[in-house]
């Protein structure tokens, strides 16, 4: 049996685990560019299967104009509004990360545009 403090030390690491494997996936550059078009299209499909969002419908035509503050400020709007089914708020999710992840590792070699991006959708949710 494990005592208090092993299994502590083993959730600890778990956390720790998890959060390392977030921040790398966030970090990593490699066709990042690629990853947000690709979940574009996904979140175009189950949208397009089921019911539609004006929000996202705006979210994928700023992913295809490389307006990706646009895009993630109104996916954040999307994923507020209701009726949404668990396919839809899991595609919504998956892109949104996928381009705040682009955005961390183009502001990260020291792109201004993206550093930008990154502001205004901090200015979005605190408003």
């Amino acid at each position: 049996m494990l005592s208090q403090i092993e299994k502590r030390a083993l959730t600890w690491t778990r956390v720790l685990v998890v959060i390392s494997g977030a921040v790398l996936s966030i970090l990593s550059g490699c066709s990042q560019k690629a990853d947000v078009q690709a979940q574009a299209g996904e979140l175009e499909k189950v949208f397009r299967a089921e019911h539609s969002n004006a929000f996202v419908g705006l979210a994928v035509s700023a992913v295809r104009t490389n307006d990706y503050a646009v895009s993630a400020i109104a996916l954040q709007t999307a994923r507020r509004m209701p009726g949404m089914t668990p396919d839809q708020l899991m595609a919504v999710q998956r892109t949104l990360e996928s381009i705040t992840a682009d955005l961390v590792a183009r502001a990260a070699r020291g792109d201004a545009n993206a550093k930008a991006a990154l502001a205004a959708i901090e200015r979005s949710r605190s408003q």
